[in-house]
């Protein structure tokens, strides 16, 4: 692999180390605006005079200006240190240098990216910002359709949004056909045609979903190789009739269509998904009840058998709008077997003739997908199958970190750890990720770019022709699909999407950072190793605690003595870089660590002074971070979401009853292991990890002492 991209060149820097170089461009970018400015029509007059300037009212007034900022910038210093290797709590970090940078050298200008007419370089750069995270997720850039949007609630709105015309678009088909008498041959999802005219509504509302984005293109085509008629006379005429149809969900919403139909739609989703998947379907018209939330697995996985057992029981009039798989939960990082969904689809397309749209919700992990972009792996038949490719690029990864630590007390005694990334299941569904029929993606988490930056992406571009709106006044685009023949060329974002007015910074900010930063697996995909191996060191020394025990009791000698033994259990091994655990008062049993006989509702009060320890209250509260060591967030684990029987492994291994569980819930703590600094700190002299463990250390054994 090519090493010599910098990372150490990337950020600021925990300490701003690299501020001379921040000041110098900034001054840059400041300076090229003012001359901008001057030399435009440099003859006009100077409006704002120097005698204006110098007087009393202009000076008072920007004596106020400045009196407000640095009371701002005083209120800031309660912020929380994002960008410090000691905050290991919320999904947010550093800032890379050319997203701040693009971001200020857009605000200056800025851009609305709603059309090109107001923003005619922007809106270039984000239209590329599309293509270079579509080849990321490992869709076809020339085909693919994404932009830059608010996050991921929006963007997954989105896509949802998207999937719902093209389901229903086969319906407008088989009616235009049967009152044309065309014999219009469509592929169901067992691979046979059959003339749309006589698919019955449950399997044309099941087509695959890329046979439904192309079908009314097609569709055309036939209409013009049949009748001989001019092209954009049979383009007008359908796209006429699709505006007008009762199928058409935008202009007669979706109560009327399902009226006409009798379906009931059904998304599905686990149990760890999002809580913007319950807003898109209240938003959509479906009915929060309409989201059927899926079990997880032990690692926070989508249960497959589940999935499977809720498609085979779902009601005769029931279809599935959506299936949603998650790359990176919001709580714990899990990775959803995305490949295995995609192939349980290809076999009830096969054995049920029913497809569905495949959404994967990558806003935390779809920049983790940089480390399989641009990977050099042995080429392998398609044969092998998706393991076997997957092992492969395990292999080429080489994830792997060794360190050691001094446990010893009273001598030396170095243990040697290791601890290695690349789960052939995890890397499978990181790479089946290009199967997905859209996918979120959030630049401001794990892209390291300014808020707000969210980006949907679409497998193909020929979506936008079943959502885009007339706008007159932002540009020419027609409603419906523009031909037949010809790819679709975007010009303006807001006729296409959801939001109207957008930032052209953001976009500026996402092209800067990825063109000086490659999402390939030597530039991006750099910072997500650093942030993997990061968060599986941290993991592994919260399993070693024990071992870890006597020598950081030794630590904290001038405390009082914890009476408790203690140790903090992870839920599970991260599969990206958020590691959860549960800090558990123990007791010793023939030298080995076991479960004391505590109530939960103890384990909880015990992680909720730990949690208090290591935060800072919000909500307005002027507490200095500067006096909080190291920051940690939580979440509760609950039955309505988490059953206690998805959780049998951890609930034995917190030695807590499936009953107590139910009743009381489980709080958790939580360490997102994002900042991208901890290794270059270890080389420095000072590993901020294992000083976070003695942190937590301290405060649990404080806890438990009554000290706080």
């Amino acid at each position: 692999m090519d090493h010599d991209l910098p990372l150490t060149a990337w950020f600021l820097g925990p300490r701003a180390e690299n501020a001379a170089v921040w000041t110098e461009l900034f001054d840059h970018i400041f300076q090229d605006y003012v001359h901008w400015r001057r030399n435009y029509f440099p003859a006009d007059p100077w409006i704002v005079g120097r005698l204006q300037r110098r007087s009393p009212e202009h000076e008072s007034w920007l004596d106020l200006l400045t009196a407000q900022l640095d009371a701002t910038l005083s209120e800031l210093k309660f912020h929380f240190p994002l960008h410090s290797p000691r905050y290991n709590a919320h999904m947010v970090s550093e800032q890379s240098l050319p997203a701040v940078l693009g971001y200020f050298a857009g605000l200056l200008y800025n851009p609305n990216n709603v059309t090109g007419e107001s923003a005619p370089i922007t809106v270039a750069l984000e239209l590329e910002v599309g293509r270079m995270v579509s080849a990321m997720l490992g869709y076809n850039p020339k085909r693919a359709w994404a932009h830059i949007c608010s996050g991921g609630t929006l963007a997954t709105l989105e896509a949802l949004w998207v999937a719902r015309s093209v389901q229903f678009a086969p319906f407008i088909a088989r009616d235009y056909c049967r009152e044309q008498g065309i014999g219009f041959p469509v592929r169901q999802p067992n691979g046979e045609e059959a003339p749309v005219s006589e698919i019955p509504d449950t399997t044309l509302i099941a087509l695959r979903p890329q046979d439904g984005v192309t079908l009314l293109r097609a569709l055309a085509r036939t209409r013009q190789s049949a009748t001989g008629l001019p092209a954009d006379d049979v383009v007008r005429e359908l796209n006429e009739y699709v505006r007008q149809s009762r199928f058409n969900v935008s202009q007669h919403g979706l109560g009327t269509v399902l009226g006409a139909t009798g379906l009931r739609p059904v998304v599905l989703a686990s149990a760890a998904s999002h809580y913007s998947i319950a807003k898109a379907c209240n938003v959509l018209g479906y009915g929060e009840a309409a989201l059927r939330l899926i079990p997880v697995n032990d690692r926070f996985q989508l249960d497959m058998g589940a999935l499977e057992r809720t498609l085979e029981e779902l009601a005769p009039e029931e279809y599935v709008a959506a299936v949603i798989g998650i790359v990176g939960t919001t709580e714990e990082g899990a990775v959803d077997p995305i490949h295995r969904i995609r192939d349980l689809r290809e076999r009830r397309e096969r054995t049920r003739n029913r497809s569905f749209w495949l959404h994967v919700d990558a806003a935390w992990g779809g920049y983790f997908r940089s480390l399989f972009h641009g990977l050099p792996v042995v080429h392998m038949p398609a044969a092998a199958g998706i393991e076997a490719v997957a092992a492969e690029y395990a292999r080429s990864l080489d994830l792997h970190q060794r360190f050691e630590l001094d446990v010893g007390v009273d001598r030396p005694d170095v243990r040697a750890y290791e601890t290695r990334w690349g789960d052939p299941e995890t890397c499978a569904a990181f790479l089946a990720v290009a199967e997905g029929d859209s996918t979120t993606v959030d630049p401001h988490k794990m892209g390291y770019i300014p808020y707000p930056a969210g980006v949907i992406a679409f497998r193909n571009g020929l979506v936008t022709e079943f959502i885009t709106q007339r706008a007159q006044y932002l540009g020419d685009e027609p409603e419906g699909i523009g031909a037949f023949d010809q790819p679709v060329e975007v010009r303006a974002f807001g006729p296409h999407i959801l939001e109207g007015s957008k930032p052209g910074a953001a976009a500026l900010a996402c092209w800067l950072a990825h063109r000086t930063i490659p999402l390939t697996t030597d530039g991006h995909g750099k910072i997500i190793r650093t942030t993997l191996l990061s968060a599986q060191r941290l993991w592994r020394m919260l399993t070693s605690h024990p071992q870890l025990y006597p020598r950081l009791e030794r630590e904290r000698a001038a405390a009082v003595p914890c009476p408790v033994p203690f140790t903090f259990l992870p839920i599970t091994e991260p599969e990206t870089n958020i590691v959860c655990f549960v800090a558990r008062p123990m007791t010793w049993q023939e030298g080995k660590m076991v479960p004391a006989e505590v109530p939960l509702s103890e384990i909880n009060r015990l992680n909720q002074r730990v949690y208090a320890a290591a935060s800072v209250p919000g909500g307005g509260a002027h507490q200095s971070s500067a006096a909080q060591p190291f920051f940690v967030s939580r979440t509760r684990f609950e039955e309505q979401q988490y059953r206690a029987d998805t959780l049998v492994s951890l609930l034995i291994r917190l030695g807590v009853s499936s009953d107590d569980y139910s009743r009381e819930g489980l709080f958790v703590l939580r360490s997102t292991v994002m900042n991208p600094w901890h290794e270059e700190a270890r080389k420095a002299g000072i590993d901020y990890l294992y000083e976070f463990v003695r942190f937590l250390h301290g405060v649990t054994a404080e806890a438990l002492t009554g000290a706080v």
